[in-house]
């Protein structure tokens, strides 16, 4: 504020030496000042003698690109019917500028707004975008890389979730997957949470969006074999060993390590299970018509033209196809199996993502390791290698900690990918 004022005072000066008579050269030496800038404010100060010489809005006269006022009026519209979900072509669409912009893109509008433009009108009408999930820690937390076709996955279970129909309530859980390259999903809803089901719906993600080098799962009982045997491996993590991948179970308690499955988790709930349901087949029906429209005509934020060849999952998967892991043609696990039905161990690697707690230790198993009180609040990374039988612990920056055995049963074998 003082600058300003300073910078008024000089050009009033400026003015009143010039109406006595003082010459230019000598003004610009006393104020150093250009010539230019003299002539611009005694030019103002002849036009507006009160406030020719304050300072003038910077804003163009005229915005080319401005969103005009009906256009704003027909944002908040479609942003109205897209939150209440009471259209056919809104039934599984989010709320954002994306699809606000695809809206319009097919109303064959001459000038599309920005994505950028569309959040400001959103955000100046009351409708802000949705804030981003924290993990509440910032401690350092092993990286799983991320950056090629098949990197990544993310697996989640949604429920129980329950449904009351003319033949009475029907409990259900839903497992949805994610490939974090990409974006492509897979979605399964059934009665159970077993190991056996969880196979089945990994089995079937695969077969779509290919097998991945990394599957991140959170610590759910039937999955890790909660724990019953120390040294035991449940049939979710054998038939990840058995691919060739390499599962990694989140820190328990912290589901925003999986955050992108979450959000999908979020996004079912509200377009699927939001409509009126009779049974479980009537669940299953809506969620495949949700996966057909995500995968087939909702535009990803995360996939861009120039990038990725397109903005649509589907397409994506189509375009890399060739570059994902694929299931041998006519696998069944019960080839597979042994005498007492379980899967053998295959030679590979599976993690356990842990912040240690104020006495050094970490559970994996309910198996108590210790690790050091130096180490208490940090996450580390407890990788078994069943080759080795070894299960070594490394610390967010993969520097080796400890080393302790690992004695599961069982001979290995090599994976069939």
């Amino acid at each position: 504020m003082r600058k300003r004022d300073d910078e008024l005072e000089r050009r009033k000066q400026a003015v009143r030496w010039h109406r006595q008579g003082v010459s230019y050269t000598t003004i610009c030496r006393r104020l150093h000042r250009s010539r230019p800038w003299l002539a611009k404010w005694v030019k103002r100060a002849r036009a507006d003698p009160e406030r020719g010489l304050e300072d003038r809005t910077r804003r163009p006269k005229r915005i080319r690109r401005c969103v005009s006022s009906k256009l704003v009026k027909r944002i908040v519209a479609l942003r109205k019917e897209l939150e209440a979900h009471g259209t056919r072509r809104s039934r599984y669409r989010g709320i954002g500028a994306i699809e606000i912009q695809e809206l319009l893109r097919q109303e064959r509008r001459r000038r599309l707004p920005s994505v950028s433009s569309i959040e400001r009108v959103l955000r100046a009408h009351g409708c802000p975008r949705a804030g981003t999930r924290t993990t509440g820690s910032r401690q350092p937390y092993p990286r799983l890389r991320a950056d090629r076709p098949g990197d990544l996955q993310q697996t989640d279970l949604v429920g129980p979730r329950y449904i009351r129909g003319p033949r009475g309530v029907t409990r259900f859980y839903s497992l949805h997957t994610i490939a974090v390259v990409g974006r492509g999903a897979w979605a399964s809803q059934h009665r159970h949470k077993t190991s056996d089901v969880f196979c089945s719906h990994f089995l079937g993600a695969w077969r779509w969006l290919g097998v991945p080098r990394i599957s991140q799962l959170d610590n759910e009982m039937a999955a890790t074999g909660g724990g019953r045997h120390p040294f035991g491996l449940s049939a979710v993590v054998r038939l990840h060993l058995l691919v060739g991948t390499h599962l990694v179970f989140v820190p328990p308690g912290e589901p925003g390590r999986n955050a992108l499955v979450e959000s999908f988790n979020d996004v079912w709930q509200e377009r699927v299970l939001a409509l009126r349901h009779a049974d479980l087949r009537s669940v299953r029906r809506a969620s495949e018509g949700h996966w057909r429209y995500y995968h087939e005509r909702k535009a990803n934020r995360a996939l861009t033209v120039r990038d990725d060849g397109t903005r649509l999952p589907g397409d994506w998967l189509r375009l890399h196809r060739g570059e994902l892991r694929w299931l041998p043609a006519g696998l069944a696990l019960e080839q597979y199996r042994g005498p007492r039905g379980q899967l053998p161990v295959a030679a590979g690697a599976v993690s356990w993502i842990q912040r240690v707690d104020e006495d050094g230790h970490i559970a994996v198993n309910a198996r108590l390791y210790f690790i050091g009180k130096r180490h208490t609040g940090e996450y580390v990374q407890a990788t078994l290698l069943t080759r080795r039988r070894r299960l070594v612990v490394y610390t967010a920056q993969h520097r080796r900690i400890r080393e302790f055995p690992f004695p599961f049963a069982g001979r290995i074998v090599d994976p069939v990918l």
